[in-house]
């Protein structure tokens, strides 16, 4: 099949061209905050793709990148949506080196599928999502997990990737360098950037040896305040943490490191948190346990995602309380006090009242220097506020869209400052 478009053809058949029957109609799977849009594309080859966003940007289309979909509620209405480009089928593990702590694979590749064949050297990948989501759509979301306390940011696992622009070019940018380009950091500006400067089509990442032992633990507390307590107090015991997230009035104590290491904190975990009937979860009990937090969202009609310093997040926990109890919405609470998150699940509200407690809550979070982005919500919801707020960032980021992207190919309008 040609990798080749030419220009004076319409756009389904420039794309047919390219990759046959991996080009289908769009229809409702593939819709975006209820636009549609008329193609979707599933390339086989890096060269495929790159093609179909030459071919696209050549017709003025629009394309937007797809992976496993679980983030596609992140953002704002596309203002323009013609072509679903789907990376599933560029799942390949292109290099391994256990002894070097690093691996090579293209973005359609799964967490879970990753994380197999890491298991066979006790290797993993620190970044949190759930196993069907894809390498490519986790970096270019950017947001940690709970394990971001213990390992940091995705962004501090990438060594290197290669990225196709709109017009066709494909780059390398950090580790396993061939091509960069000049005078731009690509690592940096790939990762949460929801694919509006070019696509990921293959990462370089580090990984990490699996801990020798790994348990959790989850206390139960009166109130929501005692949970954040012992959070805090645990965290700053030093103890063989991995994470600790509260969940209202629920402690849960991700222990992780030498066997000797995590005994040793199980006994003072339990003298600190003041519970010793701490339920234990070990195993693939604890691996469903924290994946499940990621599957809350299902339950939620609007999901906020607020990030402050650790010092402030008592004092926004009960704003995000408070708010949404005076909006007549109800509120779950999900916080990792070490990092500053705070996830926040909205239900049984309006509209409006969705609106008003994000547009509370964000003025909270910026006057205690943080933000609030909205991760999900519906199209009524995002006629109605700015799902990423304000940020300072924004001159930069326009200057970068219009030098990468000028025709706004991707993601039209979904990006901060509707870029």
């Amino acid at each position: 099949m040609s990798t080749t478009a030419p220009s004076d053809i319409g756009l389904e058949e420039a794309l047919r061209s390219v990759i046959g029957d991996g080009l289908t109609s769009g229809g409702d799977e593939h819709a975006v905050d209820g636009v549609v849009p008329s193609l979707a594309a599933s390339p086989a080859s890096v060269d495929a793709l790159s093609a179909i966003l030459r071919a696209s940007s050549e017709r003025n289309a629009a394309v937007i990148p797809w992976g496993a979909g679980f983030h596609m509620s992140l953002g704002n209405v596309p203002t323009r949506y013609d072509v679903a480009l789907k990376t599933t089928k560029l799942n390949r593990l292109v290099e391994y080196e256990p002894a070097d702590l690093t691996v090579t694979v293209e973005a359609g590749m799964t967490l879970g599928r990753l994380s197999q064949h890491l298991l066979e050297h006790r290797q993993f990948l620190p970044i949190d999502g759930p196993d069907e989501a894809t390498i490519g759509g986790l970096l270019a979301v950017g947001l940690g997990g709970p394990s971001q306390q213990a390992y940091g940011f995705p962004r501090d696992w990438l060594l290197g990737c290669k990225i196709a622009l709109v017009d066709g070019t494909v780059v390398r940018a950090g580790g396993r360098v061939v091509k960069n380009v000049a005078g731009y950091d690509m690592t940096r500006m790939a990762v949460g950037s929801l694919g509006t400067l070019g696509v990921i089509v293959e990462a370089t990442l580090k990984v990490a040896p699996v801990p020798a032992a790994q348990e959790t633990h989850l206390a139960a507390y009166a109130e929501a305040s005692d949970a954040l307590e012992a959070a805090r107090t645990a965290t700053r015991a030093g103890l063989a943490l991995r994470a600790v997230a509260v969940l209202e009035k629920q402690g849960a104590f991700w222990l992780a490191g030498s066997s000797t290491a995590v005994e040793r904190s199980r006994e003072e975990l339990r003298d600190l948190t003041g519970d010793t009937e701490a339920r234990r979860l070990d195993g693939q009990a604890a691996d469903r346990w924290w994946a499940s937090l990621d599957r809350l969202d299902a339950t939620s009609d609007v999901t906020v995602r607020v990030s402050v310093p650790p010092s402030e997040v008592a004092a926004m926990l009960l704003a995000l309380a408070a708010s949404t109890e005076s909006a007549g919405t109800s509120v779950k609470r999900v916080a990792v006090p070490a990092v500053g998150v705070i996830i926040g699940r909205l239900t049984g509200g309006a509209a409006d009242s969705y609106a008003d407690v994000i547009e509370w809550v964000r003025r909270d979070a910026v006057s205690r220097g943080g933000s609030l982005i909205v991760t999900k919500a519906s199209q009524d919801v995002k006629d109605r506020v700015d799902v990423w707020g304000d940020s300072p960032a924004l001159p930069l980021m326009r200057s970068l869209k219009q030098e990468f992207d000028p025709n706004a190919t991707l993601n039209p309008g979904r990006f901060v400052g509707g870029i």
